[in-house]
């Protein structure tokens, strides 16, 4: 692939040849670039073969295939292809690790090749190398952050300038963070890829991609942004993965945040991950968690670890899941607190209504706000925030709540972050 990234990591390696050979220890020099667009790309130079074959690469005489087209199809081919034939690989593709990871771990082990991944998830923030060398033997009890660029600008916007989502979405597509068809990332789908990467590497588990609860930004309104924030949070897309004893929760949300967690001050297209430890507390890592240059230099980085395998023969660190049963919880039994928006007519009792059906529910309100009419409107808009209680204990008291004769229209969730 020689698309942004691909360019941008062939530059790299070009520019800084000397270093990474020094560092290395070994000649390092890029042998052929394949591209199914190749006769488009105006980059040519004659030390390097090009080629719009991609698969080609695995009859020529490369030790590592560096993967930078994306998506689950030809990529997938390649990789395993090249694995096959006992090539080493490094791959930026999140949507492979976290769709085909165990299997190609599996077979990279077999065939003792090097497997590279750190710039499929937030860029050239070295969360994965931190969490397969750094804190390797520590127990990691919880990782949360903001690692969807386009999803976190598009709400940053939505705060600061009080954008709509609409025009939100418009800009960040105007700027290059958002593509034509932005779903993947605004529909949590990104950060999915990435979370159930961190969650394997850190709780030594098969890939929770496929059964994990994804949720995106595309319910948020510029009314709740306004209401949360007059209750002190903010609110961001949010990847949570946490073990508790054998049970692990894992799982993409829009949250409320309490503007004193310092994840609220994450602004704009930038990504954070926290990491909490049973010995070494609480870290963070925050950065570009996006771009053609900062994914390009997480990719050389991998260069260096891959020159350790051969040196080595250390294996690439793949969790297959075989440390012991754990068991990803349904999200209907995973409790939070929760952020309520409901339209009620402007009547006496319907809050005492509303608070008697949360009350059968076991379900206790700890803020809430009953807002003016709308201009030339009748309905006021009620907001509220819950104590913790398990998604589908507050799934029927909302589906109880919305058959109310003054309640007009559907009760609006959002959960809130905790991260104690």
């Amino acid at each position: 692939g020689f698309g942004t990234v691909g360019q941008s990591f062939v530059n790299h390696v070009l520019a800084y040849k000397d270093k990474i050979i020094k560092n290395c220890g070994r000649d390092i020099c890029i042998s052929i670039i394949a591209d199914r667009s190749i006769d488009k790309k105006k980059f040519k130079t004659e030390s390097i073969e090009f080629t719009s074959d991609i698969l080609s690469v695995l009859d020529s005489d490369c030790d590592l295939v560096v993967e930078l087209i994306g998506g689950n199809d030809i990529a997938y081919d390649l990789v395993r292809g090249a694995i096959s034939k006992k090539k080493s690989v490094i791959t930026a593709n999140k949507a492979l690790i976290a769709e085909n990871g165990d299997d190609l771990f599996e077979l990279s082990n077999k065939h003792n090749c090097y497997m590279g991944y750190e710039a499929s998830v937030a860029g050239a923030i070295p969360v994965i190398n931190s969490l397969t060398h750094n804190m390797l033997n520590e127990n990691i009890t919880s990782l949360s952050g903001i690692i969807n660029g386009t999803s976190n600008y598009i709400l940053d916007q939505m705060s600061s300038e009080k954008k709509s989502f609409k025009d939100a979405l418009n800009n960040a597509q105007e700027l290059g963070y958002a593509e034509a068809d932005p779903s993947f990332d605004i529909g949590g789908f990104d950060a999915a890829h990435k979370v159930s990467i961190l969650a394997k590497i850190a709780f030594d588990i098969k890939s929770p991609y496929k059964n994990m609860h994804i949720e995106g930004i595309e319910s948020i309104e510029g009314m709740d942004i306004d209401y949360a924030s007059e209750l002190g949070y903010k609110i961001k897309h949010i990847a949570t993965a946490r073990l508790n004893d054998s049970q692990i929760e894992c799982k993409v949300h829009p949250a409320l945040v309490n503007k004193k967690n310092i994840l609220s001050k994450i602004d704009g297209v930038m990504n954070a991950v926290k990491i909490i430890g049973d010995k070494f507390g609480t870290s963070m890592l925050y950065g570009h968690g996006a771009g053609g240059a900062a994914t390009a230099s997480a990719v050389v980085s991998n260069i260096i670890d891959y020159c350790i395998h051969l040196d080595r023969k250390v294996k690439s660190h793949s969790n297959s899941g075989v440390s012991g049963p754990k068991v990803l919880v349904d999200i209907q039994n995973i409790s939070n607190q929760y952020y309520l928006r409901m339209f009620a007519n402007d009547v006496p009792g319907v809050m005492a209504d509303i608070t008697s059906t949360l009350a059968e529910h076991q379900i206790s309100i700890e803020a809430v706000t009953q807002h003016e009419p709308f201009e030339n409107e009748k309905l006021i808009p009620v907001v509220m925030i819950t104590n913790s209680v398990m998604y589908k204990d507050i799934l029927s008291a909302i589906k109880k709540i919305e058959t109310m004769d003054n309640i007009i229209g559907d009760v609006h969730l959002i959960r809130v972050f905790n991260d104690d």
